[in-house]
């Protein structure tokens, strides 16, 4: 059985996977070092709640969704449209799901309009 720095590095690997990031870019992002980074995903080094919830928040996630080891987590590259949107929202306020979900409305409704 792994250790749980192990699965906790594998399981950040994935996520970043899943949404298109490098470990530089994912990184920045939560202003870690890319070599600490490194570690983590590679179960060397073990993330202070603080360092985990700075990555978090980085990949738009909450602990919950971190930790829901039953969802599927494929790579952003072989999701279809509608799970790379579904991804892209996670952490999203609502708020801001609603002001996209409105500018969505409106270049449909505006598409929708032009001779075909």
């Amino acid at each position: 059985m792994k250790k749980i720095s192990e699965q906790i590095g594998e399981r950040i690997r994935q996520h970043r996977n899943q949404k298109g990031l490098t470990q530089e870019t994912l990184a920045l992002n939560s202003g870690l070092n890319v070599s600490f980074l490194g570690d983590i995903e590679r179960g060397t080094k073990k993330p202070s709640i603080e360092s985990l919830e700075k990555l978090l928040d980085a990949l738009n996630m909450t602990f919950l969704e971190f930790f829901d080891f039953e969802a599927e987590i494929k790579p952003f590259k072989d999701c279809t449209a509608l799970e790379k949107f579904n991804i892209t929202l996670q952490g999203r306020s609502a708020d801001e799901v609603e002001m996209i979900y409105n500018i969505i409305h409106q270049v449909l409704s505006f598409n929708d309009r032009q001779p075909k």
